[in-house]
């Protein structure tokens, strides 16, 4: 059986990071806590976020990241090892990917319910972390998002806690999906209409996906828009 857990929880308060010659502040230094902590709507008590544009609110409120792609990431930066939270995620998870995490279905992890809601986006930030220009490019590359979700219910949580599902979301579009076909040009026209159909994919990723699917496409989404 695929026991699938929080092997990390990772918190942040506000740290500056000099970039472009000015100096801005970050959540994105996250490092592990031990002990239960209190999941609410819009954050975990204790965690920061700068840039409430980019990250936070309600479906962003928290960001879970595989354990599985951390050999990868150190590979790519030439280190040995990645301390958890590296990635800037919440919760270090093990025992779901990117194609197994479902937009919209919601987990139980500790007392509290999550609904997965979108892929990570990268950000400039995580690249000035490491001091690695290329990073959000290789980000893209590498179809290992990680992935946002909302808090449907706070409760507590802590560190080993099991990830239970709850519910299914009726449209079965992964994670993954949505950012491979926001990200490359991989045909699949009938995936990219359902993406862009669905109201439970945040504008955002919609438009990314749609952008990346043609003229077809975009002609397909404006007969269904003026039914």
């Amino acid at each position: 059986m695929n026991v699938r857990r929080v092997v990390s929880l990772n918190l942040s308060s506000l740290q500056p990071m000099e970039y472009s010659g000015n100096t801005i502040y970050t959540g994105i230094f996250k490092s592990p806590v031990i002990g239960p902590v209190t999941v609410r709507t819009l954050a975990i008590d204790g965690d920061s976020q700068a840039d409430l544009v980019n990250h936070g609110g309600v479906d962003k409120a928290v960001y879970f990241y595989p354990q599985e792609h951390y050999a990868y990431w150190a590979g790519i930066l030439g280190v040995k090892e990645l301390s958890a939270g590296a990635l800037g995620e919440n919760f270090t998870t093990i025992g779901i990917l990117e194609n197994e995490a479902f937009i919209g279905d919601r987990w139980k992890l500790g007392t509290a319910i999550f609904e997965i809601t979108q892929p990570r986006s990268p950000c400039y930030k995580l690249a000035q972390k490491f001091h690695r220009a290329d990073l959000v490019s290789k980000f893209l590359e590498a179809d290992k998002p990680g992935f946002y979700a909302s808090v449907v219910e706070e409760g507590i949580v802590e560190e080993g806690d099991e990830l239970t599902l709850v519910s299914r979301a009726s449209e079965r579009i992964s994670v993954r999906d949505v950012f491979r076909l926001a990200a490359h040009f991989d045909f699949a026209p009938d995936l990219r209409l359902a993406i862009v159909r669905s109201e439970r994919i945040p504008d955002f990723w919609r438009r990314k996906v749609l952008a990346r699917g043609g003229d077809s496409l975009m002609s397909s989404a404006r007969q269904t828009e003026s039914r």
